[in-house]
């Protein structure tokens, strides 16, 4: 009797630790027309050749691929709307991650347009001022859109080390530590002394 509840707590032990060693996470978010993700399995270690599913809104596989040897995935997609990714690791493990859509603001070409019509309209059609203004208008958007990208770029750089270190946090987090085992196979046990106890009961 003794060596059953010696080999049941051994095998219960091994199969909790087993079973939440291979659970598996993953994560992505957008850089522009980019999506980048990583998978992992609970104790950290990178889901190495596994599936990566995209579904659309509507539940319709859009793209797949699979995560390289670090564990992550990277393509390029024209989807704006929000996706669901499936990272399938065999055997039954499974990992799930919803992500939003991008919110598309009404276009800088769509509003300098509107405000040049309006511009053109009080002004006289051939007018000297009215072509300088224009010039003066072309050369400002060009300004704009390159300062947009230095500063995109320059945001990048100083965001990269902090975006790196909220992916280690996650990953940290996700993984299932020596004490949550021992606390889930506590807590089996404790079921099973309570059926014990209510058998023992009932006999007696």
């Amino acid at each position: 009797m003794r060596f059953l509840i010696i080999f049941f707590i051994l095998f219960l032990f091994l199969f909790t630790d087993i079973g939440f060693s291979h659970k598996i996470n993953t994560f992505a978010y957008r850089e522009g027309n980019r999506i980048i993700g990583e998978a992992y399995f609970a104790d950290g270690s990178p889901c190495i050749k596994c599936r990566v599913e995209l579904y659309n809104k509507e539940g319709n596989k859009i793209f797949q691929t699979i995560t390289d040897e670090k564990g992550r995935y990277s393509f390029v997609l024209k989807e704006k709307g929000s996706l669901k990714i499936k990272v399938i690791a065999g055997e039954g493990h499974l990992a799930e991650f919803e992500l939003e859509g991008i919110k598309e603001p009404e276009s800088e070409s769509k509003l300098s347009k509107t405000s040049k019509e309006k511009k053109v309209s009080k002004a006289p059609k051939k007018s000297y001022t009215n072509k300088l203004s224009q010039s003066f208008e072309v050369v400002s958007n060009i300004d704009k859109k390159e300062i947009k990208k230095l500063v995109k770029e320059a945001v990048k750089e100083e965001t990269e080390g902090i975006k790196n270190l909220l992916i280690e946090i996650k990953k940290d987090m996700d993984k299932v530590r020596l004490h949550d085992i021992i606390g889930g196979i506590g807590y089996i046990f404790g079921i099973w002394g309570i059926i014990i106890l209510l058998k023992y009961k009932k006999r007696y």
